[in-house]
């Protein structure tokens, strides 16, 4: 039985992955700061990726992969809070998984086309003031972090019921735009696929495309 770790399981694209890996039959340890109920394979667990120490506390042990969903929510955040989410908690993760003998995979879930200008990202940055530097700037930290990792940046996302379109990914090139997009079941597919079966140390744009491409590792036939 693998075991993963899910920061970000509360809601969302993190809590579509939670019961898709423990469907999956993977022990899964749910960290949030208000962590899903528990079942026979998740294991909850309270934790604020703003608070280093008890995110430390809520990585120890060995896991087979670490997700990193964490999103912030909702309008007219601050400067400062969208960076202590977005940035400062993806770090404070990054650093508790890097102080293992022997660290994890790590999974981040990011956005597409954060290396490139787009009117998106413009709207993007005037709601939540610096997204898309907090964005490449994690990615930056968990590139020169030393450990294993796999970037898969979503477009805009949306709850359908997944499993009906072709799943595609490329390496990074696309821009952030309206066109794109994937529903969180397919997206939490993907991330579990590029835990397991992923080249390590890429970056990938993972969206619904009926016409592909697919990669070898998102193949699931």
């Amino acid at each position: 039985m693998k075991r993963y770790a899910v920061i970000g399981a509360s809601s969302g694209t993190g809590l579509v992955l939670v019961h898709q890996l423990a469907g999956e039959q993977n022990a899964v340890r749910a960290i949030s700061r208000r962590p899903p109920d528990a079942g026979p394979l998740i294991e909850p667990f309270a934790a604020d990726v703003t608070d280093a120490q008890s995110l430390a506390q809520a990585l120890d042990g060995e896991f087979d992969a670490v997700f990193y969903t964490v999103d912030i929510h909702g309008l007219f955040k601050t400067r400062e809070e969208i960076r202590a989410v977005m940035f400062e908690g993806c770090r404070n993760a990054i650093r508790a998984v890097a102080k293992n003998a022997v660290g994890p995979k790590f999974v981040l879930l990011s956005v597409i086309g954060a290396h490139r200008p787009s009117w998106m990202w413009w709207i993007l940055n005037m709601s939540k003031p610096g997204m898309q530097r907090n964005i490449l700037e994690r990615e930056q930290v968990l590139k020169e972090s030393g450990l294993s990792y796999i970037i898969c940046r979503a477009p805009k996302l949306n709850d359908g019921p997944g499993g009906l379109v072709t799943v595609a990914a490329t390496p990074a090139q696309h821009e952030l735009d309206m066109k794109r997009g994937i529903p969180r079941a397919d997206l939490a597919r993907a991330l579990i696929l590029a835990a397991v079966r992923a080249p390590v140390n890429t970056i990938w744009d993972v969206f619904c495309d009926a016409a592909g491409p697919t990669p070898d590792w998102l193949q699931t036939a």
